[in-house]
């Protein structure tokens, strides 16, 4: 749905070539969880595994979920993780060296 904010997210600068995509997959182990860049777009899915529990109250949802992100050209993925029930995702903006500014030296 275009309007479904599940899993809730974060995106963070954390320098200046550097950000942090983190998304909130409580419930969801490693394996259920899938990270895929393609074409400029970040794909992250997951798709919950049942373990036949029976659940009497049931607050944390892990239903199938899809988010995409758009990259801008430059912005490389350099790892995913889990951590205190957080995929993150880690970027950076990485420019070409024939596309920065030159400074030429005035003889």
């Amino acid at each position: 749905h275009a309007n479904d904010h599940y899993p809730p997210h974060n995106i963070i600068k954390t320098g200046e070539t550097d950000y942090l995509i983190e998304l909130a997959v409580a419930g969801f182990t490693r394996e259920e969880l899938t990270v895929e860049v393609k074409d400029r777009t970040l794909t992250v899915s997951g798709e919950h595994v049942s373990r036949g529990r029976e659940f009497i109250h049931r607050g944390i949802s892990t239903k199938k979920f899809k988010r995409q992100f758009r990259l801008s050209e430059h912005t490389q993925v350099h790892g995913a993780e889990i951590k205190d029930g957080l995929l993150v995702i880690d970027l950076k903006v990485v420019i070409p060296e024939e596309q920065r500014p030159r400074l030429i030296e005035i003889k």
